[in-house]
């Protein structure tokens, strides 16, 4: 599941979550991920906290229900991004044919009694581009040594203007990369920076 939203105090939150395995389980957890977050988030909690209550929330629940949270909270007056990752893949920032990786290292939401929270915070500039992808698609090249280095090295080589064209090629190319053959859930988020 994904969220594209404008928050209250004016930033603008994008993100992904994908669910454990895959099916109608994997796609509960995931969409509870995002709604709850995105709901805290709305009444006033700080990002921390909310992340810590979502996380306690999938973890007491009766079955096993794990998800991974990828999240970056924009804002247009400055620039600043906060990334949020909890065990999620890597997220790309494209600034013309410079790539720069945000990494996380974390577990799933709702594993730990405490959240595995990694943060980071970054500047934009007009034209970067920021890219978000979940596992079916980063794994998706079998011959790759590196989960992953395809990604980075596709956006070394193309620049499109349009976000939606670019995430288009990526996962278009994840799909060929596997002779057509879709093996897990595959979602490609792509945000571009108009202007601060």
């Amino acid at each position: 599941n994904y969220i594209m939203v404008k928050l209250k105090d004016g930033k603008y939150m994008f993100g992904v979550s994908d669910g454990m395995g895959s099916g109608e389980e994997a796609n509960n957890n995931s969409k509870r991920v995002i709604e709850m977050l995105e709901g805290l988030l709305n009444t006033g909690f700080e990002k921390k906290d909310a992340i810590e209550l979502v996380n306690s929330v999938m973890g007491y629940s009766e079955e096993d229900s794990f998800a991974t949270l990828d999240v970056s909270m924009f804002d247009t007056l400055t620039g600043e991004t906060e990334f949020v990752k909890v065990s999620a893949c890597p997220t790309y920032i494209k600034r013309k044919n410079d790539v720069d990786i945000v990494q996380s290292v974390s577990l799933p939401v709702g594993i730990l009694e405490n959240a595995d929270i990694d943060l980071y915070d970054k500047e934009l500039e007009a034209n970067d581009f920021i890219i978000m992808v979940t596992d079916g698609v980063l794994e998706a090249n079998k011959e790759e040594a590196t989960k992953g280095s395809w990604i980075l090295d596709l956006l070394r080589e193309i620049s499109p203007e349009n976000p939606q064209r670019l995430a288009d090629i990526i996962l278009q190319e994840a799909i060929d990369s596997n002779y057509g053959v879709v093996e897990d859930d595959m979602t490609v988020i792509v945000a571009k920076v108009k202007s601060i």
